[in-house]
């Protein structure tokens, strides 16, 4: 290998002693100072941060105690190590086992990570075969998840749920389990359906549900959210709740309302909220280019209480990207309609904007669809 150094009219001291015989390249700006040297090198050295963060918080002590695997082999790689070589093949942008196996031929990644070497692909497919039911899962991944949230600091004004519905392709998996014919903005495809929560000033995923791809967008969406809220540590307070429309269930709406949960979801444009949409004459011009808001409060047939919904327009020459739906009754505009429990004192603008810091999770849902 080489080793290249920028110089001016000396040798740089700085260079390992075991580079020889420089070679020096003149260009218009500087000297390109070139040597050889018997010491390795990797290119995935990027992942020193990592390894020294695992070291800092002593991970892979933790890590030990939780996995599920005891070989009986002297012989046999440690768990941990294994691991941790899988987690590092995933930083450095593998999607596969094998992917990840390639890792192997790297001489100083090993020793950066302190483990005696990245596994094989059998021995990482054999690996997570002892990962078969949801006991030794949660035995496992509930404290990682646990150690992860627990050095978050608490926040004055709390921090923000954020909840979605997503679908995952998975066309070429047929025998999949979970895997089923699901409406996806693809068309009918084969999928999942999971569930996610962010806790978006973190952009720390904390709670993931996968479900068949033919489950009901608002399926298990109180439990879900009963479950996150169960988890996080008493001192992380939540202080916002948004979520798209597949959580617009009024008993999800209850329990928020029950724990006095601020929350702002996407309504689902039903004939009800369409009608709103094409009879509100009363638009609010913002200083968003393009955007107009109105506000009712309603009370749709499977709701126990009346609501705020703010809705949303956008000229659709007037702005590149609008978000919302388009209605044939009203061509020109997209719409949006936002069910809230915020207080009027709230602009109607003021609660589209708090609701469009949510964009952040999908950015976070498609380095999850990617891996």
């Amino acid at each position: 290998m080489f080793n290249m150094k920028n110089t001016n009219k000396h040798t740089d001291v700085s260079a390992p002693q075991s580079v020889t015989g420089f070679i020096k390249l003149q260009t218009p700006g500087q000297t390109i100072q070139i040597g050889f040297t018997d010491q390795k090198v990797s290119p995935h050295a990027g992942l020193a941060t990592f390894a020294g963060f695992l070291q800092w918080h002593r991970f892979g002590g933790l890590l030990c105690g939780l996995l599920p695997h005891r070989p009986k082999s002297n012989f046999a790689l440690p768990p941990v190590d294994i691991a941790l070589g899988f987690v590092a093949g995933m930083l450095a942008g593998a999607k596969k086992l094998a992917q990840v196996a390639c890792l192997r031929t790297d001489p100083a990644l090993p020793p950066l990570l302190h483990i005696k070497r990245v596994a094989s692909q059998s021995t990482l497919s054999r690996f997570f075969a002892r990962f078969n039911g949801a006991a030794v899962n949660l035995r496992t991944f509930d404290p990682l998840w646990q150690w992860c949230v627990q050095r978050l600091a608490s926040r004055p004004g709390g921090y923000t749920l954020d909840l979605d519905t997503t679908q995952l392709l998975h066309e070429d998996a047929h025998q999949c389990q979970g895997v089923r014919t699901g409406h996806t903005p693809r068309g009918p495809k084969r999928c999942f359906n999971p569930m996610i929560g962010f806790l978006a000033e973190a952009k720390l995923v904390i709670g993931f549900w996968l479900r068949p791809g033919n489950t009901v967008t608002f399926n298990n969406v109180v439990a879900f959210t009963l479950s996150l809220l169960q988890r996080l540590p008493p001192y992380i307070r939540i202080g916002l709740v948004r979520a798209d429309s597949g959580f617009c269930f009024e008993e999800w709406l209850q329990l928020l309302e029950a724990r006095h949960l601020p929350y702002i979801v996407v309504g689902k444009l039903y004939r009800p909220v369409r009608s709103l949409l094409v009879c509100q004459q009363v638009w609010q011009v913002t200083e968003v280019t393009g955007t107009q808001v109105a506000e009712v409060i309603t009370q749709e047939w499977s709701w126990t209480r009346a609501r705020r919904v703010v809705l949303v327009r956008h000229g659709i020459e007037e702005k590149k990207r609008p978000g919302g739906k388009r209605l044939i009754e009203t061509p020109g505009y997209s719409y949006q309609g936002l069910i809230t429990s915020l207080a009027a004192a709230v602009p109607a603008i003021e609660v589209w904007r708090r609701y469009n810091g949510r964009a952040g999770c999908e950015c976070v849902i498609k380095e999850l669809d990617a891996h």
